[in-house]
């Protein structure tokens, strides 16, 4: 619509400029006139199209937004399960340790810390989202800087970190702590075995030490968790907008 208006008045433009039978000065008042109507329509045009495409790249911002908003809950579901698992694992590895170094072994302890020794944790971040936004390289359409530089450490630095170290610990108990337990421990046919003996051993003394990982463990998972909440709340104040 404005194209045509800028034809229009173009043509009006040089109509009045051929035009024997009108005097100069009405000529340059007519063309002023028209070559104002012409940058009004240009700037108009502009500012519509301007308009149209900050409209299309907020919806667009609204859409991931939303969309993320629900994978980090989906997250802080299984990041608050990992942590209440590691400091129930932590406790039962403060036992043993205790245990290694002479504290008696209670059976009843041991039945409810054992699997504490072998099991695994992993996080299994919903990032598809962010990974599908970021491939196509519109990560700016993001316009809150802080947001975007949280989701940014989130994604980048803070949950390959913790992957890395839930890693270390899976890996230290299936190569390290397990094997030497299975080296010293003899069990019945009721799965009744020398777990005090097995636990004084050096060797498994030794690895016990290990347990000190679970504070910083524990620390990143309670950061991560921080700037989850933190993210989300920002979230939620830009859909609401």
């Amino acid at each position: 619509m404005a194209e045509l208006e800028v034809v229009k008045h173009t043509k009006a433009v040089y109509n009045i400029m051929k035009d024997p039978q009108t005097g100069w000065k009405h000529k340059l008042k007519e063309t002023l006139i028209e070559i104002g109507i012409i940058v009004f329509a240009i700037t108009l045009s502009l500012w519509l199209h301007n308009w149209s495409e900050h409209n299309h790249v907020k919806q667009e911002e609204r859409e991931f937004l939303t969309g993320l908003q629900v994978d980090l809950q989906k997250d802080l579901t299984e990041l608050k399960g990992d942590i209440k698992t590691y400091r129930t694992v932590k406790k039962g590895f403060d036992y043993f340790y205790n245990v290694a170094y002479g504290a008696p072994l209670q059976q009843d302890s041991l039945k409810q810390y054992k699997w504490v020794m072998y099991n695994t944790t992993y996080f299994n971040s919903n990032n598809s989202r962010y990974e599908g936004l970021k491939a196509s390289g519109k990560l700016d359409i993001i316009e809150n800087k802080e947001l975007l530089n949280n989701i940014l450490e989130l994604y980048q630095e803070d949950i390959p970190w913790l992957n890395l170290l839930n890693a270390d610990m899976n890996d230290y108990k299936r190569e390290k702590l397990e094997p030497a337990i299975n080296t010293f421990l003899i069990q019945d046919k009721n799965n009744n075995g020398n777990w005090e003996q097995v636990l004084r051993e050096p060797q498994i003394q030794n690895n016990l030490r290990h347990f000190n990982s679970f504070y910083e463990i524990i620390a990143k998972y309670d950061g991560i968790i921080e700037k989850y909440n933190k993210t989300l709340a920002l979230i939620t104040e830009e859909v609401k907008e």
